[in-house]
Protein backbone atom coordinates (compact mmCIF):
# COMPACT_ATOMS: atom_id res chain seq x y z
CA UNK A 1 0.00 0.00 0.00
CA UNK A 2 2.55 2.39 1.14
CA UNK A 3 6.08 1.47 -0.94
CA UNK A 4 7.70 4.90 -0.48
CA UNK A 5 7.91 5.97 3.26
CA UNK A 6 9.56 8.75 5.25
CA UNK A 7 10.77 8.48 8.88
CA UNK A 8 11.06 11.26 10.88
CA UNK A 9 11.86 11.75 14.61
CA UNK A 10 11.95 13.44 18.00
CA UNK A 11 15.33 15.68 17.67
CA UNK A 12 17.68 14.34 20.80
CA UNK A 13 15.30 11.72 21.82
CA UNK A 14 17.06 8.22 22.24
CA UNK A 15 13.87 6.53 22.88
CA UNK A 16 12.01 7.99 19.53
CA UNK A 17 15.87 7.01 17.59
CA UNK A 18 15.80 3.49 18.54
CA UNK A 19 12.43 2.85 17.60
CA UNK A 20 12.77 4.60 14.13
CA UNK A 21 15.77 2.36 13.51
CA UNK A 22 13.26 -0.66 14.45
CA UNK A 23 10.90 0.61 11.89
CA UNK A 24 13.65 1.15 9.38
CA UNK A 25 14.22 -2.53 9.39
CA UNK A 26 10.42 -3.96 9.55
CA UNK A 27 10.40 -2.14 6.23
CA UNK A 28 13.17 -3.17 4.43
CA UNK A 29 11.80 -6.97 5.50
CA UNK A 30 8.69 -5.83 3.30
CA UNK A 31 10.82 -4.68 0.82
CA UNK A 32 9.47 -0.95 1.68
CA UNK A 33 11.36 1.97 -0.03
CA UNK A 34 12.35 3.80 3.38
CA UNK A 35 14.06 7.51 4.09
CA UNK A 36 15.65 7.96 7.67
CA UNK A 37 16.29 12.05 8.36
CA UNK A 38 18.04 13.35 11.09
CA UNK A 39 15.72 14.25 13.82
CA UNK A 40 13.02 17.22 13.49
CA UNK A 41 11.81 20.06 16.16
CA UNK A 42 11.22 23.75 16.17
CA UNK A 43 14.49 24.62 14.68
CA UNK A 44 15.28 21.95 12.17
CA UNK A 45 15.99 22.41 8.91
CA UNK A 46 16.35 20.35 5.88
CA UNK A 47 17.95 20.40 2.44
CA UNK A 48 16.17 20.89 -1.02
CA UNK A 49 16.86 17.08 -1.53
CA UNK A 50 15.30 16.18 2.04
CA UNK A 51 12.57 18.18 1.61
CA UNK A 52 11.39 16.57 -2.10
CA UNK A 53 11.92 13.35 -0.83
CA UNK A 54 9.81 13.81 2.54
CA UNK A 55 7.16 15.48 0.36
CA UNK A 56 7.30 12.65 -2.07
CA UNK A 57 6.38 10.04 0.11
CA UNK A 58 3.15 7.89 0.31
CA UNK A 59 3.57 8.27 3.69
CA UNK A 60 5.08 9.72 6.97
CA UNK A 61 6.13 7.20 9.98
CA UNK A 62 6.57 10.31 13.37
CA UNK A 63 8.02 9.70 16.45
CA UNK A 64 7.45 11.66 19.18
CA UNK A 65 4.96 14.07 20.81
CA UNK A 66 1.92 15.76 19.74
CA UNK A 67 4.95 18.95 18.89
CA UNK A 68 6.94 17.13 16.85
CA UNK A 69 3.91 16.00 14.46
CA UNK A 70 2.78 19.82 14.56
CA UNK A 71 6.37 20.85 13.07
CA UNK A 72 6.03 18.15 10.38
CA UNK A 73 2.43 19.25 9.67
CA UNK A 74 3.69 22.40 8.71
CA UNK A 75 6.93 20.47 6.87
CA UNK A 76 4.25 18.70 4.76
CA UNK A 77 2.62 22.02 3.46
CA UNK A 78 -1.08 20.73 3.00
CA UNK A 79 0.12 17.61 0.63
CA UNK A 80 -2.31 14.53 1.03
CA UNK A 81 0.59 12.56 2.29
CA UNK A 82 -1.24 10.51 5.22
CA UNK A 83 1.41 10.97 8.88
CA UNK A 84 1.14 7.82 11.14
CA UNK A 85 1.98 9.54 14.65
CA UNK A 86 3.89 7.46 17.22
CA UNK A 87 3.18 8.56 20.93
CA UNK A 88 6.88 8.78 22.38
CA UNK A 89 5.59 11.89 24.89
CA UNK A 90 2.76 11.56 27.27
CA UNK A 91 -0.28 13.37 25.94
CA UNK A 92 -0.38 12.53 22.51
CA UNK A 93 -3.93 13.97 21.21
CA UNK A 94 -2.45 13.76 17.71
CA UNK A 95 0.24 11.09 18.17
CA UNK A 96 -2.44 8.08 18.81
CA UNK A 97 -0.52 4.68 18.29
CA UNK A 98 1.14 4.15 21.26
CA UNK A 99 4.66 2.74 21.05
CA UNK A 100 3.39 -0.05 23.28
CA UNK A 101 2.60 -3.12 20.33
CA UNK A 102 4.67 -0.63 17.60
CA UNK A 103 5.28 -3.42 15.04
CA UNK A 104 1.68 -4.96 15.76
CA UNK A 105 0.12 -1.30 15.07
CA UNK A 106 1.87 -0.67 11.91
CA UNK A 107 1.35 -4.16 10.75
CA UNK A 108 -2.72 -3.48 10.92
CA UNK A 109 -1.82 -0.06 9.03
CA UNK A 110 0.19 -1.15 6.26
CA UNK A 111 -2.53 -3.70 5.93
CA UNK A 112 -4.72 -0.87 5.32
CA UNK A 113 -6.73 -1.51 8.63
CA UNK A 114 -7.11 2.19 9.70
CA UNK A 115 -8.96 5.25 9.17
CA UNK A 116 -7.86 8.57 7.60
CA UNK A 117 -8.93 11.85 8.87
CA UNK A 118 -8.73 15.40 7.52
CA UNK A 119 -8.06 17.98 10.04
CA UNK A 120 -8.18 21.26 9.52
CA UNK A 121 -5.80 23.57 9.12
CA UNK A 122 -5.36 27.60 10.19
CA UNK A 123 -3.66 30.01 7.81
CA UNK A 124 -2.26 33.77 9.54
CA UNK A 125 -1.54 36.78 7.74
CA UNK A 126 0.40 40.04 8.97
CA UNK A 127 -0.98 43.25 7.38
CA UNK A 128 1.43 45.98 8.39
CA UNK A 129 0.31 49.45 6.91
CA UNK A 130 -1.64 47.61 4.39
CA UNK A 131 1.23 45.57 3.15
CA UNK A 132 1.50 41.56 3.59
CA UNK A 133 4.72 41.33 5.47
CA UNK A 134 4.13 37.54 7.07
CA UNK A 135 2.25 34.88 6.08
CA UNK A 136 1.96 31.23 8.13
CA UNK A 137 0.73 27.93 8.61
CA UNK A 138 -0.75 26.15 11.53
CA UNK A 139 -2.30 22.99 12.76
CA UNK A 140 -3.37 23.56 16.52
CA UNK A 141 -3.18 27.31 16.49
CA UNK A 142 -2.81 31.28 16.07
CA UNK A 143 -1.88 32.61 19.58
CA UNK A 144 -1.70 36.37 19.51
CA UNK A 145 -0.17 37.06 22.99
CA UNK A 146 2.27 39.64 25.23
CA UNK A 147 5.95 38.94 27.12
CA UNK A 148 6.34 38.09 30.78
CA UNK A 149 6.54 41.85 31.76
CA UNK A 150 4.05 43.56 29.36
CA UNK A 151 0.57 44.81 30.32
CA UNK A 152 -2.79 43.77 29.56
CA UNK A 153 -3.79 44.63 25.93
CA UNK A 154 -6.55 45.47 23.82
CA UNK A 155 -7.26 43.91 21.13
CA UNK A 156 -9.63 44.89 18.16
CA UNK A 157 -12.25 42.25 17.02
CA UNK A 158 -13.21 42.10 13.51
CA UNK A 159 -15.45 38.61 12.18
CA UNK A 160 -16.02 38.76 8.40
CA UNK A 161 -14.74 42.64 8.16
CA UNK A 162 -17.21 43.48 10.82
CA UNK A 163 -16.14 44.75 14.62
CA UNK A 164 -17.34 43.44 17.13
CA UNK A 165 -15.32 44.06 20.18
CA UNK A 166 -12.28 45.64 21.63
CA UNK A 167 -11.30 43.30 24.09
CA UNK A 168 -9.02 43.82 27.38
CA UNK A 169 -6.78 40.58 27.78
CA UNK A 170 -3.24 39.13 28.07
CA UNK A 171 -3.62 37.69 24.54
CA UNK A 172 -6.08 35.71 21.90
CA UNK A 173 -6.04 32.22 20.25
CA UNK A 174 -7.31 30.93 17.40
CA UNK A 175 -7.26 27.54 17.40
CA UNK A 176 -8.65 24.84 14.44
CA UNK A 177 -10.76 21.63 15.68
CA UNK A 178 -7.11 19.44 16.70
CA UNK A 179 -5.94 22.55 18.58
CA UNK A 180 -9.02 22.43 20.80
CA UNK A 181 -7.51 20.10 23.44
CA UNK A 182 -4.09 22.42 23.41
CA UNK A 183 -3.60 25.81 24.60
CA UNK A 184 -7.24 26.28 23.62
CA UNK A 185 -8.60 24.05 26.37
CA UNK A 186 -6.23 25.62 29.27
CA UNK A 187 -7.77 28.67 28.51
CA UNK A 188 -11.17 27.66 29.15
CA UNK A 189 -11.75 27.06 25.74
CA UNK A 190 -14.09 24.48 23.97
CA UNK A 191 -13.35 20.80 22.82
CA UNK A 192 -14.17 20.04 19.57
CA UNK A 193 -14.21 16.60 17.67
CA UNK A 194 -10.90 17.13 15.10
CA UNK A 195 -12.79 16.10 12.15
CA UNK A 196 -15.27 19.03 12.53
CA UNK A 197 -13.99 22.16 10.43
CA UNK A 198 -14.24 25.68 11.63
CA UNK A 199 -12.28 27.92 14.18
CA UNK A 200 -12.50 28.68 18.16
CA UNK A 201 -11.67 32.44 19.34
CA UNK A 202 -10.55 32.43 22.72
CA UNK A 203 -9.41 34.72 24.90
CA UNK A 204 -6.56 34.58 27.11
CA UNK A 205 -7.33 35.97 31.03
CA UNK A 206 -9.93 38.65 30.01
CA UNK A 207 -10.36 41.49 31.92
CA UNK A 208 -14.36 41.22 31.59
CA UNK A 209 -15.38 38.05 32.54
CA UNK A 210 -18.76 38.68 29.97
CA UNK A 211 -15.71 37.92 26.97
CA UNK A 212 -16.31 34.14 26.15
CA UNK A 213 -14.93 32.43 23.25
CA UNK A 214 -16.99 31.63 20.22
CA UNK A 215 -17.01 28.84 17.54
CA UNK A 216 -17.42 30.04 13.94
CA UNK A 217 -17.90 28.58 11.14
CA UNK A 218 -15.49 27.25 8.49
CA UNK A 219 -15.81 30.12 6.05
CA UNK A 220 -15.91 33.08 8.48
CA UNK A 221 -12.86 35.25 8.83
CA UNK A 222 -11.30 36.62 12.20
CA UNK A 223 -9.07 40.22 12.61
CA UNK A 224 -7.35 40.85 15.66
CA UNK A 225 -5.93 44.25 15.43
CA UNK A 226 -3.18 45.41 18.11
CA UNK A 227 -5.14 48.44 19.68
CA UNK A 228 -2.82 49.30 22.07
CA UNK A 229 0.96 51.00 22.27
CA UNK A 230 2.51 47.54 23.98
CA UNK A 231 6.07 46.09 24.05
CA UNK A 232 6.51 42.50 23.81
CA UNK A 233 3.70 41.14 21.68
CA UNK A 234 3.88 38.23 19.43
CA UNK A 235 2.09 36.25 16.77
CA UNK A 236 3.16 32.22 17.56
CA UNK A 237 1.99 29.52 15.11
CA UNK A 238 1.62 25.97 17.05
CA UNK A 239 3.77 27.31 20.19
CA UNK A 240 6.76 26.64 17.51
CA UNK A 241 7.25 29.98 15.50
CA UNK A 242 7.34 33.38 16.82
CA UNK A 243 6.68 36.90 14.88
CA UNK A 244 6.81 40.27 16.92
CA UNK A 245 3.78 42.31 16.62
CA UNK A 246 3.68 46.40 16.67
CA UNK A 247 0.38 48.77 17.61
CA UNK A 248 -2.27 48.80 14.37
CA UNK A 249 -0.94 45.25 13.34
CA UNK A 250 -3.74 43.58 11.73
CA UNK A 251 -3.84 39.94 11.97
CA UNK A 252 -6.29 37.90 9.37
CA UNK A 253 -6.64 34.29 10.41
CA UNK A 254 -9.06 31.93 8.19
CA UNK A 255 -9.47 27.96 7.75
CA UNK A 256 -6.55 27.13 5.27
CA UNK A 257 -6.59 25.43 1.70
CA UNK A 258 -4.32 23.19 3.22
CA UNK A 259 -5.05 19.68 5.21
CA UNK A 260 -3.21 17.75 7.09
CA UNK A 261 -4.10 14.21 6.73
CA UNK A 262 -4.00 12.00 9.77
CA UNK A 263 -3.76 8.33 10.09
CA UNK A 264 -5.53 6.76 13.33
CA UNK A 265 -5.94 3.23 14.53
CA UNK A 266 -9.05 1.39 12.85
CA UNK A 267 -11.91 1.76 15.31
CA UNK A 268 -10.31 4.03 17.24
CA UNK A 269 -12.50 5.36 19.62
CA UNK A 270 -11.93 9.66 20.13
CA UNK A 271 -14.05 10.15 23.57
CA UNK A 272 -11.84 6.97 25.18
CA UNK A 273 -8.73 8.96 24.62
CA UNK A 274 -10.62 11.83 26.38
CA UNK A 275 -10.82 10.47 29.27
CA UNK A 276 -7.37 8.57 29.08
CA UNK A 277 -5.71 11.96 28.67
CA UNK A 278 -7.93 14.35 30.88
CA UNK A 279 -8.83 11.54 33.24
CA UNK A 280 -12.54 11.95 33.42
CA UNK A 281 -14.19 9.79 35.74
CA UNK A 282 -15.68 6.26 34.40
CA UNK A 283 -18.69 4.66 35.81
Amino acid sequence: MFQKVSILYKENDNLAVNSALKIQDWLKTKRIECNLFHSVGEISTFTHSELETIQNSHALIVLGGDGTLLAVSRLVGGRKIPIIGINMGNLGFITEIPRDRLLENLEEIFEGKYELEERSMVSAQVLRDNQIIAKYLGLNDIVIGKGIMAKISNFDLLINNVYVSTIKADGIIISTPTGSTAYNLSAGGPILHPTLKGLVFTPICPHTLSVRPIVLPEDFVIDIVIASQVKDIFLSIDGQIGFALRKDDRVTCRIAEEKTYIIAPFGRDYFKILREKLKWGER
